[in-house]
């Protein structure tokens, strides 16, 4: 018995001990180190490469490496500048013009940036960063062949490079092969799961193709990737809207709309589907919002203009249209539209209005648009009320004829 106790309290006091010092081993361990996301790791680079510039304004390099954290942040118009400085402070430099040009890429200004990755591969860049680029932009020239050779060239150098792999698939699409494009566009995505052109693409490719399940698939690893990004959100509404599934579509613009207030073209779409529905005073709403935030958004006049009248806001409806029409003289359907609620309007006023003409293949081309004819109403006379006054003729004139005169023969 006694034996026995003995044993109990050794390995009650053994497991105490190692309970004590695992503890101890436990506070004594150094933490790991925390994770950094890239956009942190961005904003950090950022931050010490503004530091370096504001030491030594002068060199190049500091801009160059600045200008790409600025792209990959989306701060295209700031990464132009400084791509600039650096080209002015050390020019004819192949790789700042290759930056350059996937700047400007991006900002679509796809002339200018393929003169200066042009220039790029003559100043001896040879990477298949450069040919991808290359390849998409001689697709925007429609130059499939040349596009076609860069895409090769960069796969020989890089077998394995997705984002080639994604042009390519573009450029079978712009051939009209969907199934090669397909392939080629998913073989992309295997290779980089982070290429975020690469979701929209594919997904609006198999949306065109009635595909809807695959293309909601490949949004769902889009949206798995990229869990906060609207843009996907906005693809997915488009998909549903697609096939009529109206509600849903409705519930990825909000969520669009909620993760970016800047998405106005979320609020587009739901303006849209509102309409559909007859929830005009919604879809007003959703349209001014739109108008207010940009007022150079195509047609939103025009939209506006169609909500009032289906409202019964006449004379609102023909103010928004006059404005369409005074923006875009040859926009025939509000034209139309306007010559439409204007008729209307002036029937209830008694006054005619001579329609504004539809703008003809001739006149197409200026931007002066017909003034309307404004005319009285025409009244017939009552001729009971009209007195008539007659007018005498003359007395006849008699003349007297001189016969004491001889006719000389």
């Amino acid at each position: 018995m006694l034996n026995y106790i003995r044993k109990y309290l050794f390995l009650l006091v053994s497991v105490l001990l190692y309970a004590c010092g695992q503890d101890s081993r436990d506070r004594s361990k150094i933490p790991p180190t925390p994770f950094q996301t890239e956009s942190i790791q961005n904003i950090a680079s950022l931050e010490a490469l503004t530091d370096a510039i504001r030491s030594n304004p002068s060199l190049a390099e500091n801009y160059y490496k600045r200008a790409i954290i600025l792209h990959k942040m989306g701060d295209n118009q700031k990464a132009l500048e400084d791509i600039n400085r650096a080209d002015r402070l050390k020019q004819n430099t192949g790789k700042y013009l290759y930056i350059k040009a996937l700047i400007l890429r991006d900002m679509k200004q796809y002339r200018e940036a393929y003169a200066f990755a042009q220039s790029a591969e003559i100043l001896n860049v040879d990477t298949p960063e450069l040919y991808t680029l290359l390849g998409h932009l001689s697709q925007q020239r429609n130059d499939l062949k040349n596009a076609e050779q860069y895409l090769a060239k960069s796969l020989q150098i890089a077998p394995f490079d997705g984002e080639t792999y994604f042009y390519q698939g573009t450029l079978a699409a712009r051939k009209g092969d969907t199934v090669t494009a397909i392939l080629k566009m998913t073989r992309a995505l295997d290779m980089k799961p982070t290429f975020k052109v690469g979701y929209s693409t594919l997904t609006d490719v198999l949306k065109n193709r009635r595909l809807y399940d695959s293309a909601l698939a490949v949004n769902k690893s889009a949206l798995a990737q990229f869990p906060k990004d609207a843009d996907f959100y906005v693809d997915r509404g488009l998909v549903f809207y697609k096939f009529g599934r109206l509600d849903s579509s409705l519930v990825y613009y909000d969520k669009a709309f909620a993760i970016d207030s800047k998405r106005f073209d979320a609020l587009l779409y739901s303006a849209t589907i509102y309409f559909k529905w007859k929830n005009y005073t919604k879809a007003l709403e959703y349209y001014e919002k739109v108008l207010e935030a940009n007022p150079n958004t195509p047609n939103i006049n025009y939209s506006i203009a169609l909500t009032y009248e289906q409202l019964g806001s006449l004379n609102k409806a023909e103010e928004y249209l006059k404005t369409a029409v005074e923006k875009d003289p040859n926009n025939i359907p509000a034209i139309i539209a306007l010559n439409r609620v204007s008729g209307r309007i002036n029937s209830d006023l008694g006054v005619y209005e001579a329609p504004i003409p539809l703008p003809t293949k001739r006149a197409q081309g200026t931007n002066v648009a017909s003034k309307p004819v404004i005319e009285e109403p025409k009244k017939l006379l009552d001729t009971s009320r009209i007195r008539v006054n007659i007018i005498a003729p003359k007395k006849k004139i008699t003349i007297k004829t001189d016969t004491s005169r001889k006719l000389k023969l």
